[in-house]
């Protein structure tokens, strides 16, 4: 054979190899439920996809947007040609009324990210008031959440909430509370709590006694009989962006949002840098940067930007982390009105 011929086709060949890509192509990337009942307990739907690419597709990972679907998917190589899955499962307990749900799947493909949806109405069954307040503390009173949350509230400002308790002790209790910080005040009404009956806490927080953006927690003591239970409470405190000018506010954007890094034995560590850049027209300030899972360590290398700077925020799996998976959230709060709680995520496994 002609040596000029054959380094043609060993180039060719090299040439299409380079491009050979898996290209991921889902038959439909939304299904309706409908209306379910909540009696009837989970449903489930099947998202088929072909790989359309010249190269097998492998499904790196599927993430929901919510602890109530469980994703389920095709974990081995799906050849040029063949099919695969994601499933995902909803569960309607104790979610009554309309739900719209996104599934992320992330892969080798030639669009490496494709969110999928599920949506639908669950029909909800007769409430009991164990249903409307689920959640039992060691005191035997029962809240409708596993602590008092204030929810958002804007630097500077005022709130308050009313929460109901329902006395699930099986006997009269007198309530109150201690350890209380300046920015709240909290009380209960009645005091005297008859067994089977419900009182009004009422919970207020001032944040200007708050030095921290983002979220606020802080454990308090409850009183019950005069024992001393623990009760955590909870505020997210927001910059107050009435009045601004959006065409020279600062603008916060990242190269990278997310970052697998896969299985690690412990205590080994794993880490990653994101890169941030201010692309908007004034100072962009990171108020705070800090992780929802004590594993992760976080370290920012500058806190001001101006317009066109960058800077890094490193996450770190912190010496002797505890085994088991980790799903990272890192919030990064900022002055920037179009973005002012940036989230990261930083994902994997501790075995």
């Amino acid at each position: 054979m002609n040596i000029k011929f054959l380094s043609f086709v060993i180039l060719l060949f090299a040439f299409s190899g380079s491009y050979a890509q898996p290209v991921i192509h889902f038959e439909q990337r939304l299904h309706d439920f409908g209306t379910i009942k909540e009696v009837n307990g989970a449903v489930s739907y099947n998202f088929v996809f072909v790989n359309q690419g010249t190269s097998p597709i492998l499904v790196k990972n599927v993430e929901s947007s919510c602890g109530c679907t469980s994703p389920e998917w095709t974990k081995q190589p799906v050849l040029p040609g063949q099919t695969g899955f994601v499933k995902a499962t909803f569960d309607p307990k104790d979610r009554p009324g309309y739900f719209d749900k996104t599934i992320t799947v992330f892969s080798n493909a030639k669009t490496p990210i494709v969110e999928l949806k599920i949506k639908g109405t669950v029909e909800g069954r007769t409430r009991t008031v164990l249903d409307e307040y689920p959640y039992e503390l060691a005191s035997g009173l029962r809240l409708p959440l596993d602590h008092i949350s204030l929810m958002k509230v804007r630097k500077g400002d005022a709130k308050g909430m009313n929460y109901g308790v329902y006395n699930n002790s099986g006997k009269k209790v007198a309530v109150s509370f201690t350890d209380v910080p300046s920015w709240l005040k909290i009380s209960i009404e009645p005091q005297q709590m008859e067994t089977g009956k419900i009182a009004m806490i009422k919970a207020s927080c001032n944040t200007a006694l708050l030095n921290n953006y983002g979220l606020n927690e802080q454990e308090i003591g409850l009183l019950v009989n005069g024992k001393k239970y623990p009760l955590r409470v909870s505020v997210y405190v927001e910059e107050d962006f009435s009045g601004k000018d959006m065409s020279t506010a600062p603008a916060i954007t990242v190269e990278k949002k997310y970052y697998n890094f896969g299985t690690i034995a412990s205590p080994a560590q794993a880490g990653y840098t994101y890169k941030i850049t201010n692309t908007g027209k004034s100072l962009l300030k990171i108020h705070r940067v800090y992780a929802n899972d004590s594993r992760i360590k976080v370290t920012l290398a500058v806190q001001e930007l101006k317009p066109g700077e960058s800077t890094e925020i490193k996450a770190e799996i912190v010496e002797k982390a505890m085994a088991g998976k980790l799903s990272g959230v890192i919030n990064v709060i900022t002055n920037s009105p179009l973005n002012p709680d940036l989230p990261l995520r930083f994902y994997g496994e501790i075995k």
